[in-house]
């Protein structure tokens, strides 16, 4: 994995995640999930990964880190801000590049007898990814790896074989004592005991535009960084080794005025790439 570009990786037994499918579903229930109907769709398949594909009998696990400038966060009245894993190349297309050729690399050359998922697939990706050791669920809901901080996409790959040996679950979470993402949030979108209201989430509210409803978005043009800028464990994390997540631009170059006046053709041609395009395809 480490030679197609992943930073971090782990295996685990394809296995129904049932304690994490009884969370998700407690979730649910608790209104949180604001207009993201798919959610409540494939539950059975996105905590059992045989359902999902299969054949499959074990789960690969990649994360790599996308840390850049702009990540450590803005300057104080900045208004026109894009969240950092925005500024390269959309993160589903380069992993599933890598993921690709990581199957290549071990043999399953058969495209049928494997699937690659990204985040837009129905799969618990941050409670396998625990399980494969990559890190910890934090109290922001991502994944945080004491090395590469929570700055970090991650990819699967499920496989028809079994493993000799299978990755050691993550153990104690890191995210105790602390509480800036809580205090940081503009918008009081975290759970104190963990987990994400989304109907509070600046981060939902601008990349999957579920409702034209009034709400202040804090300066937020696209995803939100504020809980991530503020962690304790991104501090020291290292930015970016993969090439892929180089940034093709940088916010700070554009002002309100660009926005406002932005029309989708020169949006298509400044950045057609990234995942920024999401919000002119609405």
């Amino acid at each position: 994995m480490a030679a197609v570009g992943f930073d971090v990786w782990g295996v685990v037994p394809a296995v129904e995640l049932s304690d994490a499918k009884r969370r998700f579903e407690q979730w649910l229930a608790g209104g949180n999930a604001y207009r993201l109907d798919y959610l409540e769709r494939n539950i059975h398949k996105r905590f059992d990964p045989q359902a999902l594909h299969p054949g499959t009998r074990s789960v690969i696990v990649g994360a790599v880190g996308y840390k850049n400038h702009l990540s450590e966060g803005y300057e104080a009245g900045f208004d026109c801000r894009v969240a950092s894993y925005a500024l390269s190349r959309d993160y589903h297309d380069s992993l599933r590049e890598m993921l690709r050729q990581a199957a290549q690399m071990l043999g399953f050359t058969e495209p049928k007898s494997v699937k690659v998922c990204v985040d837009s697939a129905p799969l618990a990706e941050k409670s396998l990814a625990r399980l494969a050791g990559i890190g910890w669920i934090g109290r922001n809901s991502l994944i945080i790896n004491p090395r590469l901080g929570s700055f970090m996409v991650l990819g699967e790959l499920l496989v028809p074989e079994e493993c000799d040996e299978y990755s050691e679950p993550y153990g104690e979470s890191g995210c105790v004592g602390c509480g800036r993402c809580l205090l940081r949030c503009p918008t009081g979108a975290i759970n104190p005991q963990g987990g994400i209201n989304t109907t509070l989430c600046i981060s939902n509210r601008t990349v999957e535009r579920a409702s034209e409803e009034p709400f202040d978005t804090r300066g937020w043009l696209f995803g939100c960084d504020e809980c991530q800028s503020c962690c304790p464990h991104n501090a020291s994390a290292p930015h970016y080794r993969n090439p892929r997540f180089e940034p093709t631009f940088s916010p700070l170059d554009y002002d309100s005025e660009f926005w406002a006046n932005l029309t989708p053709e020169e949006a298509e041609s400044r950045f057609g790439t990234t995942p920024l395009m999401r919000r002119f395809k609405k």
